[in-house]
């Protein structure tokens, strides 16, 4: 492989996608169905029924379109985002997410080499701080800790699944307990990292940024990257590696989610978040739509909007896959279903349940922007729940399950893909975005 290759298949989780040229369904041409154009009594609903059969297909589907990707190692005009999964794509993140999407389904054989080969491929990239990079450490040494804190939690995933049942059942605790005191200690603020000191009454605190390795100097330069979206991948894979629930590593993230909960009662009146412009931000009341929501970052949101209010503050905008990560990581973190910040963000989610786009963004263009990683927030969050069906703001129950399948079969190509005609944070990529919604149909079983 050249030099190249490698170094465009590194950057592939960094950068824009490129435009896929198969026809398939387009989730943008979907038109998000206002709140009052539902009808009126929740009698008129009529439930739909659970498709175990559909969803198999769909799988199965999937898992024929995934085959022709296999080791797939990408042209490099193309910036490694049309790469496949695999040993020899290298794509270490990719070959973990396919292999975690089909793990339990009829498509999954320990004995396929294919899988077999995958599986190694993963597990032997452990670095021997006991994280995962963009790329094998041994392949491109300049890439170790790039997105180590995504990979990790994928990665971490997956093998606590493997070391459960099969063949590689009980052979993986060791490098499962290496991950898992990877990602503790890339937490802000953990003790035994390297952001030890790190105040707690500072933006970023509890939560998790892209690496452990990137800690020190970020902090140098004034604070950490911590977000919500590296959070939960954190603790999710921190709560499959069985972590005790009295590990005060919860109660440090219950301090980073508070404060990314736009909901004013839950904020502390000594702490404050200013965004890039210095406008500093005042968190939603009852009255906003956001109220409830969550955001990105203590200082961000992805949405393209804020609202300006009259004190000169600004508040942010809520946005569906934040908020599902955010109401599964306050279950994980101890929180009860009648906790007030449990509470606030379901009503969030009640108010906003839709499956066509992504709630709470404002510009059409951005309805589709992450549409799979929503799926993916959305599944695995009200399946933690525990809950069959989810009572929207209007009365009608909703068989989640039933409805997500639904919609992911209408937007799955003929080839048996899912792909978003918004690139965004590479759901241009059919293997990425087939990954994501086979996870999401994972966890409808």
């Amino acid at each position: 492989m050249s030099k190249l290759t490698i170094l465009a298949a590194a950057l592939m989780l960094a950068l824009g996608c490129v435009k896929q040229e198969a026809q398939r369904p387009d989730p943008r041409q979907a038109k998000a169905e206002p709140m009052a154009a539902r009808p009126e009594t929740p009698a008129q609903a009529q439930p739909l029924q659970a498709k175990p059969d559909a969803r198999d297909a769909m799988i199965e589907k999937a898992w024929a379109y995934l085959l022709t990707q296999y080791n797939v190692q990408g042209k490099p005009e193309n910036k490694g985002t049309d790469s496949g999964w695999g040993p020899k794509s290298m794509n270490i993140a990719y070959t973990a997410l396919v292999l975690q999407g089909i793990y339990g389904s009829k498509v999954w054989n320990d004995s396929d080499e294919r899988i077999k080969a995958s599986v190694e491929f993963v597990i032997d990239s452990q670095e021997a701080s006991g994280g995962f990079s963009l790329m094998p450490e041994k392949v491109m040494p300049a890439m170790k800790g790039q997105r180590a804190v995504y990979i990790t939690g994928i990665v971490a995933q997956l093998m606590a699944d493997l070391n459960a049942a099969g063949a590689w059942k009980g052979k993986l605790t060791q490098k499962i307990e290496l991950a898992r005191d990877y990602l503790k200690q890339s937490q802000v603020g953990n003790p035994a990292g390297p952001a030890a000191e790190y105040k707690r009454g500072s933006v970023g605190f509890g939560g998790w940024a892209y690496s452990k390795e990137e800690l020190p100097k970020k902090i140098e330069e004034g604070k950490p990257a911590a977000n919500m979206s590296t959070t939960i991948y954190a603790m999710d894979a921190l709560k499959a590696c069985g972590v005790a629930s009295d590990d005060p590593m919860w109660q440090d993230a219950l301090v980073f989610l508070k404060r990314n909960h736009n909901a004013g009662e839950l904020q502390s009146a000594d702490f404050t978040a200013k965004t890039q412009d210095g406008k500093t931000i005042k968190a939603a009341g009852p009255d906003s739509p956001d109220y409830g929501g969550s955001i990105y970052s203590e200082d961000s949101s992805m949405s393209e909007e804020r609202t300006e209010n009259e004190d000169g503050t600004v508040t942010l905008h809520s946005y569906g896959t934040m908020t599902y990560n955010l109401l599964r990581a306050y279950l994980f973190a101890g929180l009860k279903k009648d906790s007030l910040p449990v509470k606030l963000a379901l009503g969030w989610v009640r108010k906003n349940y839709v499956l066509n786009k992504v709630p709470g963004y404002r510009k059409e263009k951005q309805f589709d922007q992450g549409l799979f990683y929503y799926y993916v927030s959305f599944a695995r969050t009200l399946k933690a729940l525990g809950e069959d069906t989810i009572e929207d703001d209007r009365g009608f129950k909703h068989d989640w399950r039933a409805e997500l399948v639904e919609q992911l079969g209408k937007l799955q190509g003929q080839d048996g893909s899912w792909v978003n005609k918004n690139p965004k944070w590479q759901e241009g990529s059919p293997v990425l975005a087939t990954a994501f919604a086979l996870d999401a149909l994972r966890h409808t079983r």
